[in-house]
């Protein structure tokens, strides 16, 4: 989603010379605090070097915190914030373009990177991960400047593990540098477009919904208007957990680039932050803890206007035979008609209805056909969001691989937190049955784990949530040769009720990461 400008400035706009741009508070910040290293170029608001590279948000605030640490600009926070956002909104990156490595931007841990060129990866995701080159934009003739930068700032670059072998310089001059320039050009479609695009506005009352770690599903009714400043909103939150459970909380958010929302939250006195692409009709993204990146929830919106009538969510996404749960469902039009959720399914209680929602009291019969249940509400009908099943077929935990890390109060630790999700195996298809009960069990993953007590030391796993919870960091003195509380771990989970229905996943338990930016 873009923003409109005042009628008045449209007007305004429409009045000025060809190649006159109106200034702003970033521009001018630029001006004062910029120039004295990049000049001014020919062309408004233009200057050497900046102008050549698009960055996200995070990218272009990395690079003025690069600029304060490693050349000594001083800057006020209330510039480098105007800054930011100038950058961002005119040489930022279009939503087709940031879509690949939106895992890295909203501080997804945990993920496996794969890249299409063949020496991508030992060249230059051995440092920093490869996603965070993929966040740029520039000509060839600035990703060959970035290479010079990196042998100028890091000396001992080329004789590092994986650049001993191969002439590390002549590959990342002469072959990544011209393959970044050819998929990661400075101009392209895809960012023309998006500058023409349709400009709208966030404000207004919205439905979001997700999964919160140890907590449950959750919905809640958010409220946006518009607050003081350039793009910059505020938001109040009230919903529920499908346990009955309140949650609420207000924010404060700044749009950048016309869609990358980002927003400090407190929801249930705990503080969070907020990252949601609103570039399509349903905004989606991720909210997470700043000090514990592997906290986290992955959320969906939906306005509460729409044109078509439609069942959106259904938390949970599965119901077991023979028990009795809290269903919700959630979309447009479901505040008049029958409901029917399929055969086997009864609704108890209709505790709370709306246009957007509905919560029930259900009951599964223990002679429920597994599969899709097929629902009907009103006019309404929707296939394939709610299943039910009498036994799990096949369970998933995620991730598959974790990294926690020990910590302190100079180093926050960094949680593992794993997932367990179900599945029926169909005829034609494998049905996600979502988050099903399980119990949560931690053991050494290898004989070395075994032998220094890994499972004893390196931290507590929670039976019923999946939450792993790393000890302190220092040396320990019950471990041999006073090592640090690290360790190698296998994380189980167990169908509740189906033991025998397992899977596992691998859990390093390592030391502080030192330095933390917003992109790795």
């Amino acid at each position: 989603m873009r923003h409109a400008l005042p009628s008045g400035l449209c007007s305004l706009a429409l009045l000025l010379p060809t190649g006159i741009v109106l200034a702003s508070a970033g521009s001018e910040a630029i001006d004062r605090y910029c120039s004295g290293c990049h000049q001014t170029q020919s062309g408004p608001q233009s200057w050497s070097r900046i102008s050549a590279q698009r960055k996200t948000p995070e990218g272009w605030d990395m690079t003025i915190a690069r600029m304060q640490t490693m050349h000594g600009l001083e800057l006020p926070l209330e510039a480098r914030r105007d800054i930011v956002k100038f950058l961002a909104d005119t040489r930022g990156l279009a939503p087709e373009e940031s879509a690949p490595q939106r895992e890295l931007i909203e501080r997804r841990l945990n993920r496996i990177e794969s890249f299409d060129h063949p020496s991508y990866q030992e060249m230059c995701a051995r440092c920093h991960t490869g996603g965070r080159a993929q966040l740029q934009r520039r000509p060839q003739e600035e990703w060959e400047r970035l290479v010079h930068f990196h042998v100028g700032q890091f000396q001992t670059i080329e004789y590092q593990a994986m650049a001993r072998d191969r002439d590390w310089f002549d590959l990342a001059l002469n072959e990544i540098a011209p393959w970044l320039a050819e998929t990661q050009s400075l101009e392209n479609e895809a960012w023309k477009s998006w500058q023409q695009a349709e400009q709208t506005s966030p404000e207004g009352d919205w439905q979001l919904w997700g999964h919160w770690p140890g907590e449950g599903d959750f919905y809640a009714d958010v409220t946006i208007s518009a607050a003081e400043g350039e793009d910059a909103y505020s938001l109040s939150l009230d919903g529920a957990f499908t346990s009955g459970r309140p949650l609420s909380g207000e924010g404060q958010a700044i749009v950048y680039t016309g869609y990358e929302w980002r927003a400090n939250l407190n929801l249930n006195g705990r503080d969070l932050k907020q990252v949601l692409d609103l570039s399509g009709a349903h905004p989606s993204g991720r909210i997470f803890d700043d000090h514990d990146d592997a906290f986290g929830m992955m959320v969906e919106m939906v306005p509460h206007e729409a044109a078509e009538s439609a069942v959106l969510a259904s938390l949970p996404a599965s119901l077991k035979a023979g028990e009795r749960s809290r269903l919700v469902l959630l979309g447009h039009g479901l505040g008049e008609g029958e409901i029917s959720l399929g055969e086997g399914v009864t609704v108890r209680e209709v505790v709370e209805r709306s246009d957007m929602r509905l919560v029930l009291d259900v009951e599964a019969s223990t002679d429920l056909t597994p599969g899709w249940l097929t629902m009907q509400i009103g006019e309404i009908s929707a296939e394939k969001l709610l299943a039910g099943y009498r036994t799990v077929d096949r369970l998933e935990v995620s991730p598959a691989l974790g990294v926690a890390r020990i910590g302190n109060d100079k180093t926050p630790p960094v949680s593992g937190v794993f997932t367990a999700a179900g599945y029926l195996d169909g005829a034609d298809e494998a049905i996600p049955l979502g988050q099903v009960p399980v119990r949560w069990s931690v053991s050494p993953w290898d004989e070395i784990a075994e032998r220094d007590e890994d499972a004893r030391f390196a931290g507590i796993l929670d039976a019923a949530t999946g939450i792993f919870s790393p000890a302190g960091a220092g040396p320990n003195p019950l471990r041999q040769y006073n090592a640090n509380s690290v360790g190698n771990l296998r994380v189980t989970a167990s169908v509740v009720g189906q033991e025998a229905m397992q899977d596992e996943a691998q859990l390093i338990v390592t030391v502080q990461r030192w330095n933390n930016p917003p992109l790795r």
